[in-house]
């Protein structure tokens, strides 16, 4: 079916609401804003898009009922449904779909403000160029590829992931959630799955190129790369999380800034950044290397570990690891670290330690020791002693 305004059974300005019941192919031609409501219908393809937006203003898909979409889609035309044009999905109904590429595509901007939609794809999940915004709605993808993401890498101002609530169920094989600028998120419950095991793939449970910002939210991230990754700066305002990683639970290439929340880790390195600033949070790592890290990532910042606050417990595994590890300076103002393992402390700048309480082994003390360089555990080292190179 296709909707065309140059023929006069369509008209420019007659499309605004669409009843679709069973159709093989569903396409929309029109410089106008289009509204499709799908009602308990099936739709199938097996050479392109099941709705392809050749060209609209706005295209609203209101979800009715129970639908389902099976699309055999082109390299080119890679989505079951794919649009060329801005797609705003709501309605109290579902969406299933199952893709031999990408479940759902827009070369403008995608919005979720409520539904259900269950995403089955040999590649990405959801995709959206400029950006991808979600208000609301619940969410089972398994996707090959990437289950959400934004492309633009052109736009500064584009290519970012908003979310500001709504259920995620995402087993993807490489990013769960990624954006080729900002991920901001405002809430949610995540529950994050990655498999790819190559070391070419990128698995991380949620990437941004530029700035992550993480204010609410509940998180069960398990990556076979990082759990929560930045090239630029990370910020964490609050949330729970559960990060399970085969590579580092926590990472940026700036700054990661944690100002609230309740983390839990176990990772091979917790934390780590150019640039480590804690001010609050509940913060527990178990890693089989360091548990926070401070390496130089980044020109934009000098390298430094600063704790203001927080309760923060670290459990290291056995051999050659560190419980706080910067290769630039250490800073401890306030909080309670409380340090299990050989070596609590490793830095190759300066350390200050002007508050808070320390915790090694069950024991407090008011000094940071420093690590030899080959090993020597708690004690073995004096303050000032240069620390071993970062891994």
């Amino acid at each position: 079916m296709e909707l065309d305004p140059h023929t006069p059974k369509c008209g420019k300005y007659i499309i605004h609401s669409l009843y679709f019941d069973d159709y093989k192919d569903t396409s929309v031609y029109t410089t106008d804003s289009v509204q499709l409501n799908l009602n308990n219908v099936s739709i199938t393809s097996t050479n392109g898009p099941a709705i392809n937006i050749i060209e609209a203003d706005v295209v609203n898909i209101v979800l009715t009922g129970k639908n389902t979409i099976k699309s055999n889609t082109t390299e080119e035309l890679d989505g079951a449904i794919y649009s060329k044009a801005d797609l705003v999905f709501s309605g109290t109904g579902s969406l299933n779909i199952e893709s031999n590429y990408d479940g759902i595509v827009s070369k403008d901007t995608v919005v979720f403000k409520s539904g259900t939609y269950n995403i089955t794809s040999k590649d990405d999940g959801i995709r959206g160029k400029d950006n991808v915004a979600i208000i609301d709605g619940t969410f089972n993808i398994t996707a090959s590829g990437d289950g959400i993401k934004s492309t633009n890498e052109e736009d500064s101002t584009k290519g970012y992931v908003a979310i500001d609530g709504g259920t995620f169920k995402i087993n993807s094989v490489t990013d769960s959630i990624q954006a080729e600028t900002n991920v901001v998120i405002k809430g949610g419950n995540f529950t994050l799955t990655t498999s790819g095991s190559s070391s070419l793939l990128s698995s991380k449970g949620i990437k941004a190129s530029s700035l992550l910002s993480i204010s609410n939210g509940t998180f069960v991230i398990n990556a076979t790369d990082d759990g929560i990754h930045s090239n630029g700066d990370l910020v964490i305002d609050g949330g729970t999380f559960t990060i399970t990683s085969k590579d580092d639970g926590i990472h940026a290439d700036g700054m990661v800034t944690i100002n609230s929340g309740t983390i839990t880790i176990s990772a091979s390195e917790g934390i780590e950044a150019t640039y480590v600033k804690i001010n609050d949070g509940v913060i527990n790592i178990s890693s089989s290397d360091d548990g926070i890290n401070a390496g130089n990532k980044s020109t934009k910042y000098t390298v430094t570990i600063e704790i203001n606050g927080g309760t923060i417990t670290i459990k290291m595994g056995s051999g050659d690891t560190d419980g706080i590890d910067s290769n630039g300076n250490l800073y401890i103002n306030g909080g309670t670290i409380n340090i299990t393992g050989n070596s609590p402390f490793d830095y190759d700048g300066e350390a200050k330690y002007t508050g808070g309480t320390i915790i090694v082994n069950g024991e407090t003390t008011n000094s940071i020791t420093n690590q030899m360089m080959g090993g020597g555990g708690f004690g073995g080292g004096r303050q000032g002693d240069m620390g071993r190179r970062m891994r």
